[in-house]
This record gives structure tokens, C-alpha cells and sequence, in this order.
């Protein structure tokens, strides 16, 4: 509860939320905040839908022949593609027990979509992610030795991570979720690295490393398994050209199994 209340305040300075008024109460503050999260969590299920006639006339254009589909575009259709997943639960979750939903970003963070998530809450969930990631890179050092033996020419099947609590490891260290069975993670990992696949190429086709800005560079390395840690702008920039340099000559049939062992050779 402190820490909920937490995150509204942190709202609240940052204009986010609506702060109560100065003489209000106890419970008029209560009141206000619970008002406040509501339209809070309206407005960015809104977002969604509005967004969704954009991905549309994205999707429109490439097919007409158009101008090809940007690296922001791409980004935008799979962060709108994962946000209406998770939009009609979190629906029914804010009618039913709206109270449920700061709960959910403290223990469940992936259910939430990305426009209904405070700003606290944001910060509190990618440093989760870290932590994890930097608990299981240590772990990783070891398991990961023992299945890249069985690596072909630079790429690790994905039978690899079957039984060895590798599958787990690669999805902290992917920033995913690793709840489930290795059947599942392993499916979670792959459709990552799809997403991944892409936008390598999309990176690659418009050259565009050098553009992006340091916080991207830091966002791209961690979406690809890396831990950034205290390294310096120009070595982070350096270390995805690097994954770039390797993944780009990769043969079609064996995209998503070279980027497994990239991860693993980190």
C-alpha cells in the first residue's frame, strides 16, 4: 500500500495524476486518487484504440506500395500488437477490482499494457528486469559452456535448452517473463527473437546506428540480452555493431538460431 501511494505522489509531481486539494481529507484524497487512476487508466486504454488507426494506415501504405515500413513504425506495430493482448484483461480487471492493478505492476507487470503503467511503476519494473538480468548473466557463465558444444557453424539449436534451466537464463536475460514450463519460455524466446530479427534488419538497412540516440543504443543492447551496467556510450554503440556485423551475412534458415548463440556468447 506505501508503495503504491508512492507512485501516485511520484505522479502526481510529475502531472501525470491530478493532485487532490491542499485542505482535502483522508478520505477525499483516497477518493480523488482512486478518480484520478481511473481516468489515468481510460485515457491509455483510449490511446490504444487511437493508435491503432495509426498501426492501420502503416500497415495501408506498405501494402499499396509505398514507402517501406521505418524501424519506428515496426516498433509501434509490435508494442501495439502486445498492448491490445493485454488490453481486454486489464479491462475487466480495472471494472471488477480496480484496486488490483497497482498490485499487478508490483507482481505481474506484464499484464499491464504500456500506456497504463505509472511512471514509478515503469521505473520500479525495468529495474526488476535489470536485476534479474545481472543475477542470471552470473548464473549463465557455466550452463551456457556446457550447451554451446552442441553449436553448428554459429548458431545453437533451440533443443539446446531443454532440461538444463538454460531456457529460464536467456529469458531474464532477454528481459522476459520466466514463468511457465521450458516449453513455454522457449517459445517466449523464439518469438522475441523474431522481433529481434527484424529489427536488426531494419537497423541495418538504414544505417542508422550511429543516429540513435544513447539511450536507444542502451535499449537496444538489453532487447538483445546484453548487460550495460556502468559501460561507457561509445562502447555500448561499438557492441551493437558488433551483433549487427555478425548477424548480417546469416543465412535465412538460420537467423533465429545464430542470435541464440549470440546470447549465449556474450
Amino acid at each position: 500500500k506505501e508503495l503504491v501511494q508512492r507512485d501516485i505522489r511520484h505522479a502526481e509531481k510529475l502531472g501525470v495524476l491530478e493532485p487532490a486539494p491542499a485542505d482535502a481529507t483522508g478520505f477525499r484524497r483516497l477518493v480523488h486518487s482512486a478518480i484520478q487512476l481511473g481516468k489515468f487508466y481510460f485515457r491509455g486504454a483510449k490511446l490504444i484504440y487511437t493508435r491503432g488507426r495509426e498501426v492501420s494506415a502503416i500497415k495501408a501504405r506498405v501494402r499499396a506500395g509505398g514507402l517501406p515500413m521505418t524501424r519506428a513504425e515496426s516498433r509501434l506495430i509490435n508494442l501495439q500488437r502486445r498492448d491490445v493482448i493485454k488490453l481486454m484483461p486489464f479491462i475487466v480487471m480495472a471494472i471488477v477490482v480496480e484496486e488490483l492493478i497497482p498490485v499487478a505492476a508490483i507482481y505481474a507487470p506484464f499484464m499491464l499494457p504500456s500506456t497504463c503503467i505509472l511512471p514509478g511503476q515503469r521505473s520500479r519494473i525495468e529495474e526488476k528486469k535489470t536485476q534479474r538480468a545481472i543475477a542470471s548473466a552470473t548464473k549463465a557463465q557455466s550452463i551456457f559452456a556446457i550447451i554451446k558444444k552442441d553449436a553448428v557453424d554459429g548458431t545453437l539449436p533451440f533443443a539446446a535448452l531443454r532440461g538444463t534451466g538454460s531456457a529460464a537464463l536467456a529469458c531474464s536475460l532477454l528481459r522476459l517473463p520466466t514463468f511457465g514450463n521450458d516449453l513455454l519460455r522457449t517459445w517466449r524466446i523464439r518469438r522475441h527473437l523474431h522481433f529481434i530479427q527484424n529489427d536488426d534488419r531494419l537497423l541495418i538497412s538504414e544505417k542508422s546506428v550511429d543516429s540513435l540516440s544513447d539511450q536507444d543504443v542502451a535499449q537496444a543492447l538489453e532487447e538483445r540480452g546484453f548487460i550495460i551496467g556502468d559501460i561507457p556510450a561509445e562502447v555500448q554503440r561499438a557492441r551493437l555493431k558488433w551483433w549487427l556485423d555478425s548477424v548480417q551475412s546469416t543465412p535465412d534458415d538460420a537467423t533465429l538460431t545464430r542470435r541464440l548463440f549470440l546470447l549465449m556468447e556474450q
